[in-house]
């Protein structure tokens, strides 16, 4: 008479014991079960830094977790492992980006490291990779690109994530990448790259000085790189030193061939009543860009837009699974959707 309940009680522990340390709990301060652990001072058994842990995993096709306890690590990190790896910060709060704990911070200009991949604070050279609530910064601030993130890879996912920089603060380059629930800010073609399709989902993207928010740069024609922001947030950051209304632009196309939509998110007053503008009176690359937008809000979604882009009737073409593949929710963690 017992057995219904305890088929249930099975079914209902292996749920348990399957689900991710972000589904399982809003608060993650403590490592999981067979984590590397990160911490500063360190303990027996635990790295001082971030790229020590990194290379005490094998290069081989296993699943790793890192876990980083609080505190700011002073460090340029990269990874390049083949198997699938996924860093924790700990955190009060799984949801958001906003209490995070765990910082990474680095000042290098692409000028000194010769060009902008190696200038980034965090590299990640690999497919099969995600980071939960950590906040990535470059310091190095006005003068030259100068990355906080350099993202290449397929399956690549940033949740509740901070990423702080000027010039060229985000470059996702290559595969599909998923940003949920991040912080992004810069001022100068801050979300960028060349030939990834990535969707920006619920993030936060804020302007710290005048310019354009991303510049997209595919090759060629053929070259199917696309970015997608959608329910996200424009606005002005707290760390802006002067007025930015009607300042901002949503994009400037690196390349002819720029491929760019914002759709359904709230565009502050920031943004410039032509949405977009041209990468250089020189050089405007407009010739066969696709600068897109459905669905906006806010003060600034108004306005004559420039002629180089458009309005769509909807978000065909631009949802999740046009930009990541009909697989995407079996690698994308869809509490961040």
């Amino acid at each position: 008479m017992f057995t219904p309940l305890l088929v249930l009680f099975g079914i209902f522990t292996a749920l348990l014991s399957t689900a991710s340390p972000v589904e399982k709990r809003a608060s993650r301060t403590s490592p999981p079960s067979g984590a590397v652990v990160v911490k500063n001072p360190a303990a027996s058994g635990q790295f001082s830094t971030i790229q020590a842990a990194i290379n005490s995993l094998p290069n081989d096709s296993s699943a790793r977790t890192i876990f980083i306890f609080p505190g700011t690590y002073s460090e340029q990190v990269s990874i390049t492992r083949t198997g699938p790896t996924t860093i924790l910060g700990s955190t009060t709060d799984t949801t958001s980006y906003t209490s995070n704990s765990v910082t990474i911070t680095h000042s290098l200009s692409a000028a000194a490291a010769g060009n902008d991949d190696s200038s980034g604070t965090l590299r990640v050279h690999k497919d099969n990779f995600s980071m939960y609530n950590v906040n990535v910064r470059n310091t190095f601030g006005v003068g030259s690109q100068a990355l906080a993130l350099s993202s290449y890879g397929n399956n690549i996912g940033y949740y509740g994530c901070g990423f702080y920089g000027y010039q060229d603060t985000v470059l996702a380059n290559e595969g599909n990448q998923y940003f949920g629930v991040d912080y992004i800010e810069g001022a100068v073609d801050f979300i960028f790259g060349q030939h990834a399709r990535v969707f920006f989902q619920r993030n936060v993207i804020a302007s710290v000085a005048a310019g354009a928010i991303t510049a997209d740069g595919p090759t060629s024609a053929s070259d199917t790189s696309l970015f997608v922001i959608n329910r996200s947030t424009v606005q002005t950051s707290t760390a802006a030193k002067t007025d930015l209304t009607g300042k901002v632009f949503l994009g400037r196309p690196w390349t002819q061939w720029a491929r760019v939509a914002f759709t359904n998110t709230n565009l502050g007053a920031l943004i410039n009543g032509a949405g977009w503008e041209i990468w250089s009176t020189a050089t405007p690359n407009t010739a066969a860009v696709t600068f897109a937008e459905f669905g906006n809000t806010g003060t600034g979604a108004s306005g004559t837009r420039a002629s180089f882009s458009k309005k769509l009737s909807s978000t065909s073409g631009f949802n999740a699974a046009d930009v990541l593949g009909s697989n995407w929710t079996s690698w994308v963690d869809q509490a961040y959707v």
